[in-house]
């Protein structure tokens, strides 16, 4: 073979043998790097079976499946060797969509450490139902990123954590569970020297208050820092040691109970911060000149009068938030203007006051402005359409007077929020066929001049999910193009206190997929009470005209994680038929107001075991029969019950002592029978409210009730009550105290997004034949009335000790003796009622007395004698109001009753004596019948 010949074959052979070896090579890392290893499966699957998911998140992860296609896993190829395969390094399973369930149970399983390239962990948004971190996570040495936000976790914080030195973000936020972790150290955060990010928030750090910076001064690479609310009570004013945080860009402290009255000066040493947020009072220093990169500020506390003039060389400020300082007075500085770069201003619940600076239009880069709740007065004017990137507006709570046209609004084609209620006086006067250059998602004009005419301009509004018209002036017919115009988006509808009238659309109301509070309450509709959808958390359509039942197909379920008032409020109707079984398995319902209407029927009887949720039962003033069930006693967590003016009967149910939390018990105008029960003053000792008035108990008044502490109204008229009124009411330390005893008055109100719903507890008292209705200051009225029952005895001298008392009615009864002078010492008495009894002597004078000049409280009592009453007392002791003259009046009487009996003692001895001397028949049988004794003794 010639040479040429041997030498191509040669490197053809050469070629053929290196393709087999990269052929070889290739074939064999396809086949070594297909899939996960079989111990990191293995060991998601048995983290995977320790899991509760109720929405099916981790569907994708099968034995059948390669690992690294599982949902939330992310693997990389090991590039040290061709053979090893691909490995685990990231684990994502974060729930972002709160649509979704939240996995639960043992989330963090042992068997996770066998994924060894583990470098980003998070799990945020998920529920560890309160456990603690495991201290194993400590073993993950490869980790870099560690996310446990909003996870439900409780226990101590592992030092463990320390470990991992090459952490470069940790996120810890408990996100305000009830049960938050808790940090007994932070030295071990000395070994997470490559940490950039670092969230505590809600963290219970307490017990490390006082040495907290020191301890995160050892982070020489933290960027971020989050404490939010996290218990700290010291913030040091200096910090002497060498300041390592010098790379420090955002820093957020709010919501601390920290007790410095200004802010730190170690603060303006961080001259790389362009975020602070951080609890504050007093004056702020002029040393924030120093934090020229500062882009966001936040200081939230009370600060005061006057702001420095150097934050208004901040001029690279995007963001200004100064609320919540009650003493930040005056009118808004005119240098605001300086900010030319300000994007969100934010001053609301301040004392702000004077008209809004004209400067402020010229912020043209505003994306936000709120100063709600000020006492900011004078005109919008139309200047504010200069600010056409403006998207949320908020003017709401001020003294403003202003009426709003179409100049107004025109140029700000970006508003997604328009905020102008409770002003002084804000009219809304736009064209009715006006189409606005905007799409609004938000809607706040509550008691603004909106009306007489619904706003037809809201039909072209195709995104709005909350709309708050309440108390707008509208006298209209509620047009059925409102509920398709935003019928998809509608979370919240507030059109409550106008005079809309009409019918609503059953199946358009039903199909709306995402409303969730619907207040219609105070209008003039009509028709058949409509379906709603059954996420529905927060309904209200009382004080209407609406008839028919309540519809049964109805399951509500639960809504959205910021609402957690359910109500479901229909009183003041004419709704029939009865009470639908739904209302017992309605979970979370909390306020149930069926009032006032004519439903009949039993209460039903389905009430759940052990149910906390559901506080506020009012279904008074229906048709109602049959007893109290006894389930109602599963209600624990009650605390106003409401059933006056039904037809109801039998005797209470002694399982209603199981709801321990009740503040309120309305029975009245019922037929209730039997004695009032021991337990109410043995177990209710929350009670604030007792009226059982116009029922049929009967025997005593239980002496126990005059235990309870908190009681401060007590009606038990009308009834069959005999015996003695007790003298344990003397004790009730709610009334014996002229300052408030209730508590702010029990509500069924929630809110979303600002917009109060319902009413809260009121109570009818008759007081001198009128019904009075107190409501929002029901915690100040304090009553007693044992009126028209069979009540004997005498009045008893220690109810002159209930100082607070406001009302005492006691008439119709059978009591007898002297009104007592302690009656006098009821400072706060404004009415009184003492009619119709069997009471003696003369009216006590003086004191709170002298403001009560009404005979009539004294009528249908013979033996009462005054000059009130037009008749004498000569013949009778007086019983006068003071305490010495008492003890006279009482030694008078001694010495009276002693005079009298030994005069009459004599007397009737001498008549003896004379009578047996002038009759001798009388004398002769008289000495026969001593004869006849002293021989039956002596015989």
């Amino acid at each position: 073979m010639p040479l040429h010949s041997l030498y191509y074959s040669l490197m053809l052979c050469g070629l053929m043998s290196l393709g087999l070896a990269f052929s070889f090579k290739e074939a064999a890392v396809a086949t070594t790097t297909r899939g996960c290893s079989e111990v990191e499966r293995d060991a998601l699957l048995a983290f995977k079976a320790n899991v509760k998911d109720p929405s099916h998140r981790l569907a994708s992860w099968s034995p059948q499946i390669d690992c690294c296609e599982w949902s939330g896993i992310v693997c990389k190829t090991d590039n040290e060797s061709l053979f090893r395969g691909q490995h685990v390094v990231e684990l994502n399973l974060s729930r972002i969509d709160y649509d979704e369930d939240a996995l639960r149970g043992e989330i963090l399983s042992p068997s996770l450490l066998n994924l060894t390239r583990l470098e980003r962990l998070d799990l945020s948004g998920n529920n560890f139902e309160g456990a603690p971190i495991p201290h194993f996570i400590g073993s993950f040495h490869k980790l870099k990123y560690l996310e446990l936000y909003r996870s439900n976790f409780a226990g101590v914080i592992p030092s463990q954590l320390g470990n991992l030195s090459s952490l470069y973000h940790l996120g810890l936020h408990s996100g305000g569970w009830p049960a938050n972790p808790i940090a007994h150290r932070l030295d071990w955060l000395s070994g997470l020297s490559s940490l950039r990010y670092l969230d505590l928030s809600y963290v219970n750090l307490s017990v490390v208050s006082q040495n907290w910076l020191s301890e995160v001064n050892m982070l020489p690479s933290l960027q971020e820092l989050y404490l939010v609310e996290c218990d700290l009570n010291c913030i040091p004013s200096s910090f002497n040691s060498h300041l390592n945080l010098t790379s420090l860009k955002i820093l957020n402290l709010k919501f601390n109970l920290f007790s410095a009255s200004s802010l730190p000066n170690w603060l303006w040493r961080l001259t790389s911060l362009s975020s602070l947020t951080i609890d504050a009072s007093g004056l702020i220093p002029a040393g924030i000149s120093n934090l020229t990169r500062l882009i966001h500020l936040e200081i939230y506390g009370n600060i005061s009068s006057p702001l420095p003039v150097e934050i208004w060389s901040l001029n690279h400020l995007i963001r200004l938030d100064l609320s919540f300082s009650e003493m930040l007075t005056g009118p808004i500085p005119a240098e605001i203007a300086n900010l030319s770069s300000l994007q969100s201003l934010f001053l609301y619940d301040c004392s702000l006051n004077g008209q809004i600076p004209s400067e402020i239009w010229n912020l043209t880069s505003l994306i936000s402005l709120d100063l709600f709740g000020n006492s900011l007065s004078g005109p919008i004017p139309s200047e504010i359409g200069k600010l056409f990137k403006l998207q949320y507006l908020d003017l709401s709570y001020n003294s403003l007077v202003s009426v709003l046209s179409e100049p107004h609004l025109a140029n700000l084609t970006n508003l997604k929020s328009l905020a102008l209620e409770e002003n002084s006086r804000i009219t809304i006067s736009l064209d009715y066929d006006w189409v606005p250059s905007f799409q609004l998602q938000s809607i706040y004009l509550a008691s603004c001049i909106v009306g007489p005419r619904f706003p037809q301009w809201l039909r072209s509004q195709k995104s709005m999910f909350l709309l708050s018209l309440s108390n707008t002036s509208i006298n209209d017919i509620l047009p059925h193009w409102f509920w398709n115009s935003s019928s998809s988006t509608f979370w919240v509808i507030d059109l409550s206190h106008n005079n809309l009238r009409g019918t609503l659309p059953s199946s358009s109301i039903e199909s709306m997929s995402r409303l969730e509070i619907l207040i219609l309450c105070s209008n003039k509709l009509e028709g058949l009470v409509p379906h709603w959808p059954p996420q529905i958390v927060a309904l209200d359509l009382s004080f209407n005209d609406f008839s028919g039942p309540i519809p049964t197909k109805i399951s509500p379920q639960i809504g959205s994680d910021f609402i957690r008032s359910h109500n479901f409020i229909l009183s003041n109707n004419r709704i029939n038929g009865s009470i639908p079984s739904f209302i017992c398995t309605w979970e979370q319902l909390r306020g149930l107001d069926l009032s006032y209407n004519k439903l009949s029927g039993e209460i039903p009887k389905c009430w759940q075991e052990a149910n906390t949720s559901l506080y506020f039962i009012h279904l008074g003033n229906n048709k109602l029969t049959g007893e109290i069930p006894s389930s109602i006693g599963n209600l624990i967590g009650l605390t106003s019950l409401y059933l006056d003016n039904n037809d109801l009967g039998g005797q209470l149910p002694l399982s209603l002592q199981n709801c321990t939390e009740l503040h309120v018990i309305d029975l009245a105008g019922n037929n209730f029978l039997g004695s009032i029960p021991m337990w109410i003053g043995q177990n209710l000792q929350q009670l604030a409210v007792l009226k059982l008035r116009s029922n049929m108990f009967s025997g005593i008044i239980p002496s126990n009730l005059g235990e309870l502490s908190n009681l401060q109204i007590l009606d038990l008229a009308n009834n069959n009550l005999k015996g003695f009124i007790p003298y344990s009411f003397g004790n009730f330390s709610a009334i014996r105290s002229t300052s408030r005893a209730m508590d702010d008055p029990i509500s069924i109100r929630g809110a979303g997004l600002f917009i109060e719903y319902g009413e809260s507890d009121s109570i009818s008292i008759v007081t001198k034949g009128y019904e009075y209705v107190f409501s929002s200051i029901l915690y100040l009225v304090k009553l007693i009335d044992l009126s028209n029952n069979s009540l004997t005895g005498e009045f008893p001298m220690t109810l002159g000790s209930l100082v607070g008392l406001q009302t005492l009615n006691l008439s119709r009864n059978f009591l007898r003796g002297r009104i007592p002078y302690t009656i006098g010492e009821m400072k706060s008495l404004e009415t009184l009622d003492l009619s119709f009894n069997n009471l003696s002597g003369n009216i006590p004078s003086g004191y709170q007395l002298q403001t009560l000049q009404d005979a009539s409280i004294y009528m249908g009592n013979a033996y009462l004698c005054g000059a009130l009453i037009n008749k004498s007392c000569s013949d009778d002791v007086s019983n006068n109001v003071t305490k010495e003259e008492l003890q006279k009046s009482k030694s008078q009487i001694f010495l009276s009753i002693y005079f009298g009996t030994s005069l009459g003692y004599v007397i009737g001895l001498w008549s003896v004596f004379i009578i047996l001397i002038s009759k001798q028949n009388w004398r002769n049988m008289y000495f026969h019948l001593i004869d006849r004794v002293f021989d039956k003794v002596h015989g």
